[in-house]
């Protein structure tokens, strides 16, 4: 099972760098996952919202394999119970026989053009966070996801 977090823009903080480590080094039990990130793109001042999505979008896609199962963590995605999450994410482990990348995009979210090359959209939350704790809580709950179909004492 190979899994990808493509995360647009680098990890500035310790913190985040330590807890992507534990649950990197955790996840190894269960499969093969990576954290690639990509840099974010250079923009102009005053540049309109649209443009910026754009162009992240076109480096975002650029990244991407042409075979894979691609999850965009989106505001407007679907929600899962952790329970719900792991059915899914074995569904799709199980069903798809190509590499799954979840993408984080940038603040202002993904171009059209990203949503419909992905094969489905995922909301974490309602609320907002960081796009740097975003991927903390992304990690977690896909361990969570592999102890609830492992049946190992974490999810209770």
């Amino acid at each position: 099972m190979n899994i990808t977090i493509l995360a647009l823009g680098k990890n500035k903080d310790e913190y985040i760098s330590l807890a992507e480590n534990e649950f990197l080094k955790r996840l190894s039990g269960f499969c093969s996952l990576a954290i690639e990130t990509i840099p974010t793109p250079k923009q102009r001042k005053n540049q309109p919202i649209e443009k910026i999505k754009e162009i992240e979008g076109k480096t975002i896609l650029a990244a991407l394999p042409d075979q894979c199962y691609i999850i965009a963590l989106d505001e407007s995605g679907k929600e899962f119970t952790s329970k719900n999450f792991a059915r899914h994410l074995n569904k799709i482990l199980v069903s798809y026989n190509k590499p799954l990348y979840f993408i984080i995009g940038g603040p202002y979210g993904f171009s059209q053009e990203v949503k419909d090359r992905a094969d489905e959209l995922l909301s974490l939350s309602q609320l907002t966070f960081t796009h740097q704790m975003v991927r903390i809580i992304l990690l977690e709950q896909i361990y969570r996801a592999f102890t609830i179909l492992k049946g190992k004492k974490y999810h209770y």
